[in-house]
């Protein structure tokens, strides 16, 4: 009979949903704010944390990730509570996504994130449901509006200062040259500025790598040098004017030996006349 009791004890453990939520009086929110990416995570006891993410250039996030609770190969359900004026237990259900065998990290971008910041601010609560490797039921995971209006206005004055130009829509720039010169352009100069000023606010860039090219115009003995300066003039460019540490940037020179076009036409050769620079992380 004992037996019996203690198998029947084990397998309706086994069964049943758990739950997890930062406890009431324990709940922080923690703030991270940076010219790249903001922040608004809540660590949940026992499940990982949970919060809302922005990278630059990228939508808001609305991410919970577990330390250990990896998910079946099913799907995950995202719902919003009811305000606490409503007096009522119903859920709106926001999306329902599919998940893979192992997975760690939950993610709602874009307008479903938006939603369920907005509806935060009045009192409700985002919830996740989904199967876990750990249970046979339910894991639902709520995360706490506790304290969540005095953090807000942190993390919103972040969304608001991020900057503009996000890594793959700086990290490669090619700027063009006048005939047997190697100064810059009006243009050229305010499409390095913004590499400049990006660089500078990324600490992950560790190198600048800037090929020179020429067109086929002229004598070879000219052409080498020519295309030497071109990239020198943007090296000098970033680390006379913009402070970028000389260690991190490459220069190669290729002269005309890698044509973008053809050295035919007037045309042709006003694009082979250029320095492409890349930025590497």
């Amino acid at each position: 009979m004992l037996k019996l009791i203690i198998a029947s004890l084990l397998f309706t453990s086994s069964v049943y949903a758990e739950e997890f939520q930062a406890p009431v009086t324990d709940t922080n929110w923690n703030v991270i704010e940076s010219p790249l990416e903001c922040s608004l995570m809540q660590t949940i006891p026992s499940f990982g944390q949970a919060g809302f993410y922005r990278r630059n250039g990228q939508a808001l996030q609305l991410k919970f990730i577990t330390d250990s609770l990896s998910a079946e190969q099913d799907t995950v359900l995202l719902e919003m509570s009811a305000a606490p004026w409503q007096n009522t237990e119903q859920y709106d259900t926001l999306a329902t996504l599919p998940t893979i065998s192992g997975q760690r990290e939950f993610i709602f971008d874009g307008v479903l994130a938006q939603q369920a910041l907005a509806k935060m601010q009045d009192g409700r609560f985002p919830i996740i449901r989904y199967q876990s490797q750990s249970y046979n039921g339910d894991t639902t995971v709520k995360l706490s509006t506790v304290k969540f209006n005095d953090s807000l206005p942190a993390f919103q004055q972040c969304l608001s200062n991020l900057y503009p130009d996000s890594f793959d829509e700086i990290r490669k720039l090619t700027v063009y040259f006048e005939s047997e010169k190697a100064n810059l352009d009006k243009a050229s100069i305010n499409a390095l500025t913004r590499v400049a000023e990006y660089v500078k606010v990324d600490d992950s860039v560790n190198q600048i790598i800037i090929t020179s090219h020429t067109d086929s115009f002229g004598r070879k003995r000219l052409n080498v040098p020519l295309s030497e300066a071109r990239a020198k003039t943007i090296r000098d460019f970033f680390v006379s004017k913009y402070e970028v540490p000389a260690e991190k940037i490459v220069l190669r020179s290729f002269v005309d030996h890698d044509p973008a076009a053809t050295n035919k036409t007037p045309k042709g050769r006003a694009y082979n006349r250029r320095a492409e620079i890349e930025l590497v992380r």
